[in-house]
């Protein structure tokens, strides 16, 4: 059974990659947790097998990177006329960026990192032993 390890600014956290293992909670640690610092995936003979910090992977493994969806505003311009309130109405181009892909619309660019998430857990999935799992039997 593989060992992930999840490495905070404090301290190490060793995780099972059973069938308990939930890839979702991971990638929320991944993108929303300000104390995170990496996570690794390691054999029985502590071999690594998977990591989010590239400079360790290099060659050697899956270089796991869930994206997220950001906001960004570019200020076009700004109308003012002194007898309304406010007097000045700034005009904001909006665009949604997903790792270097711009979106018009928020809903593409969730979309799309939905995609490309899902598609970092396919491949994370092989490390994962889901065998220790067993329904009751009745």
């Amino acid at each position: 059974m593989n060992i992930g390890v999840i490495t905070y600014k404090k301290y190490d956290e060793n995780v099972l990659m059973n069938a308990h293992f939930n890839v979702d909670e991971l990638f929320r640690i991944i993108l929303h947790d300000k104390d995170f610092v990496r996570f690794e995936i390691f054999d029985r003979e502590k071999k690594l097998l998977a990591s989010t910090y590239y400079p360790n992977v290099d060659g050697k493994g899956l270089y796991i990177h869930p994206v997220k969806v950001f906001r960004e505003e570019e200020l076009k311009w700004i109308d003012y006329y002194a007898f309304r309130s406010p007097s000045t109405i700034r005009h904001y181009k909006v665009t949604w960026k997903v790792d270097g892909a711009v979106f018009g619309t928020r809903k593409k660019a969730t979309e799309y990192a939905n995609l490309v998430n899902k598609r970092v857990a396919y491949r994370i999935e092989p490390f994962i032993d889901r065998s220790t799992y067993r329904r009751s039997q009745n």
